[in-house]
């Protein structure tokens, strides 16, 4: 029986040793493991990295568009606006004509009826400009002015001493703020 416990001894030894050659691999297993984790913590690292620069990029230019966008959408709603008074003015500058005419006219009359009538519309006129004044509005200078193509158009010619001057004004030009909304129809002086 001694034989037996012998061989009972010498069973576990021989099991004991294959873990022991067993555990040396499973070590340089788990150290390749652990030097692969950190590598592929290092290469998640990077990556995360650039994908918050690139979000990051992403972001600004985003804003700057969005920036952008306020800027035009601001200088669009700006200029509309404009426009829209620019066009208004033009069409109440064929009534202003007509009350010019008709203080020119009463004016030239000897009855004093028309001309109480002509101080009526001068009043009107004159409250109309000022209102138009707050938007901008003005005559552009024409008579004995240098002659400017940028602010009249010249529609007849004459002869005189000093060319290049407008001689008589046949329609007021108008502008609004810097742009014109009518340009003066002049007669302008040419060299003899």
């Amino acid at each position: 029986m001694k034989k037996k416990d012998k061989t009972t001894n010498a069973e576990p030894v021989i099991e004991q040793a294959q873990p022991q050659a067993e555990a040396e691999p499973m070590e340089s297993e788990v150290s390749e493991a652990k030097e692969a984790t950190v590598e592929e913590w290092q290469a998640a690292l990077e990556q995360a990295v650039k994908q918050r620069d690139e979000l990051k990029d992403s972001l600004l230019r985003a804003q700057a568009d969005f920036q952008n966008f306020k800027r035009r959408n601001q200088t669009a709603r700006s200029d509309g606006y404009e426009d829209g008074v620019r066009e208004a003015i033009a069409a109440m500058l064929p009534a202003i004509d007509n009350l010019e005419r008709a203080v020119e006219a009463a004016e030239k009359t000897d009855d004093d009826g028309a001309k109480a009538l002509a101080e009526g519309v001068k009043m009107t006129l004159n409250t109309l400009f000022e209102g138009l004044k707050r938007f901008g509005f003005e005559e552009v200078p024409a008579l004995g002015e240098e002659f400017d193509p940028e602010k009249h158009n010249a529609v007849m010619r004459e002869a005189a001493d000093d060319p290049g001057k407008v001689l008589e004004v046949f329609q007021k030009g108008y502008r609004v703020k810097d742009k014109i909304i009518r340009y003066a129809m002049v007669k302008v002086s040419v060299e003899e």
